[in-house]
């Protein structure tokens, strides 16, 4: 029961861990952004509106974009800085191919495991070039 009640109390104490009421208060839309066009892709602007009096790390919220009717092309984002309390932010995402209707749907975040499996794959990608040494 102790394991149990301490595994809880981390949960609730942890910063990184956006409850559930993240996506009860803030609200996302998509739409094609009138200004940009291209024969290849579509940009779309997504917008998160936070109707509570929380801030929420822009890092929290992640999203994926789809075309309506075309379940492959869709674009994955999230925003950049905080999304304060009853405030709006918004970002740019690029969907391959041409397209008039978009929908969006907000994803779980990355937790701290997959954020330090990540890093382990990044650093392991790039080595540094040894330093040609004197010959012998």
């Amino acid at each position: 029961m102790f394991p149990a009640f301490a595994l809880f109390l981390f949960a609730l104490a942890s910063p990184d861990a956006p409850s559930e009421e993240l996506w009860t208060v803030v609200r996302l839309t998509v739409f094609r952004d009138p200004y940009i066009s291209s024969e290849q892709v579509t940009t779309c602007r997504v917008r998160a509106d936070n109707s509570g009096a929380r801030s929420w790390s822009g890092r929290a919220l992640a999203f994926e974009v789809c075309a309506t009717g075309d379940r492959g092309a869709c674009a994955r984002g999230r925003f950049g800085l905080t999304l304060e309390p009853y405030g709006h932010l918004e970002t740019v995402v690029v969907v391959p191919g041409r397209h008039d209707r978009f929908e969006v749907r907000p994803l779980r975040a990355h937790d701290r495991e997959e954020r330090d499996q990540s890093e382990r794959r990044r650093r392991g990608r790039h080595r540094k070039s040894a330093a040609p040494g004197p010959s012998q």
